[in-house]
């Protein structure tokens, strides 16, 4: 049992904490450990009342928040969950060190980045950045495991730069990105199976954040992250990352459509912007599809029909000027998880769908956590296809000039 704390007056120059909370500060510096022990920030009174923030730290300790704190009467972590969001996370980078339990100036610097630059990355338009900018930082301050997913995708993103003013290094940022992600998954983990009103929102705008850091974290070209020889792998492995998401937030999406979120998922109902030559291609793919079963008594013409009939849907909004990365997304959701099976198989027909998916990838070029990533699965796509092969996504290399070696 711990010990019983004692209660009196509060010292003028003990820790704001246990001023508020009326009992008597240890006054240890910089944290006290009745603070620790109660897992919030320790700030100190000075003999004039004000504030004084708590100690800053030197940038090389790896930044965290400090987790929610647990009881004995709370679940487990979420496994399943885990393991889903650890799949981007496998490639070799250097240790990260023990996690503190103190703000130091790196989080603000990241925290900076986010207010600034990049929240932008997961607002699909301007009507939304307000969201993502001030509702979410604020959300945070209540749920730790969202601070650390914003911390890790502002880390991430000074990382993917090609200077920086700090004079952090490329891997200094890449490791920090990697700590923050780890802690916010495994604080997810710990509420998945607890969701409701209160951390809804927390939870469905990190299952948004962590799904941008898996692109960006496997797709970006960082020399210290080995992903360029395999596009094909590293998109499947965030297929399985991504699909895993609804897990989280297929229980809570009713409760944020009621919230101040409900913006997030408002629906694009724009008419068409520009030719839909994909129409064509769709069309194509469903009579080689036909033409496939009839020759082929295995072929698995059931899940390759809904896996089509997603893509043209997906195609259709991306000719009405829908927003691309709402698109991009939806048809990772809604895909058979056997289609995800087959492309691993490297079965020519599965490939070939993909490359038409690659399209709306290679759309979204413009934003830092995509890159080449389309051209990159295009060009993987064709070297796994023969000459025959090859002619059945001619469309996609006119939509996107994308060029592939020949055979």
């Amino acid at each position: 049992m711990p010990a019983r704390r004692s209660y009196r007056a509060p010292s003028r120059n003990g820790c704001y904490g246990c001023r508020n909370r009326q009992i008597k500060c240890p006054k240890e510096h910089p944290q006290c450990s009745h603070c620790t022990s109660d897992n919030i920030i320790c700030q100190y009174i000075s003999s004039s009342s004000s504030l004084v923030w708590p100690r800053v730290k030197s940038r090389s300790t790896t930044p965290t928040i400090p987790p929610a704190r647990t009881t004995a009467s709370q679940s487990q972590p979420n496994t399943r969950i885990y393991a889903q969001y650890r799949l981007v996370m496998d490639h070799s980078i250097s240790p990260c060190s023990p996690p503190g339990g103190e703000l130091n100036i790196q989080d603000l610097e990241l925290m900076m980045q986010w207010c600034t630059t990049t929240y932008r990355s997961v607002s699909r338009n301007s009507t939304v950045e307000g969201i993502w900018q001030g509702v979410v930082p604020r959300e945070a301050m209540r749920h730790p495991f969202l601070m650390h997913g914003i911390l890790a995708l502002s880390a991430l993103h000074l990382a993917s730069a090609t200077s920086s003013n700090t004079g952090a290094s490329k891997e200094d940022y890449l490791r920090t990105a990697k700590s923050h992600q780890q802690q916010a998954v495994a604080g997810l983990a710990k509420v998945a199976d607890h969701l409701d009103r209160s951390n809804c929102n927390a939870a469905f705008a990190l299952s948004s954040i962590m799904v941008v850091f898996a692109f960006a974290f496997q797709g970006n070209p960082i020399p210290t992250v080995n992903t360029q020889s395999n596009a094909l792998d590293a998109l499947m492995d965030i297929f399985q990352f991504t699909r895993g998401s609804i897990d989280v937030q297929g229980e809570i999406i009713e409760w944020v459509a009621d919230g101040e979120f409900s913006a997030l998922l408002e629906y694009d109902n724009s008419q068409p912007k520009m030719p839909d030559t994909s129409r064509l291609a769709i069309m194509s793919l469903s009579r080689r599809n036909t033409n496939l079963a009839t020759k082929d008594p295995t072929h698995e013409k059931d899940v390759y029909d809904a896996t089509i009939n997603h893509l043209g849907f997906s195609l259709d909004k991306l000719a009405r000027g829908g927003e691309t990365m709402i698109i991009a997304f939806q048809w990772i959701f809604r895909i058979p998880s056997r289609y995800v099976e087959l492309v691993r198989e490297r079965k020519p027909f599965a490939l070939a769908i993909l490359a038409h998916y690659a399209v709306i990838i290679h759309s979204l070029r413009g934003h830092w956590w995509i890159g080449e990533w389309g051209t990159r699965l295009i060009r993987d796509i064709g070297q796994h296809l023969d000459a025959g092969w090859r002619e059945s996504i001619s469309w996609v290399i006119d939509a996107t000039g994308c060029y592939i070696p020949p055979v």
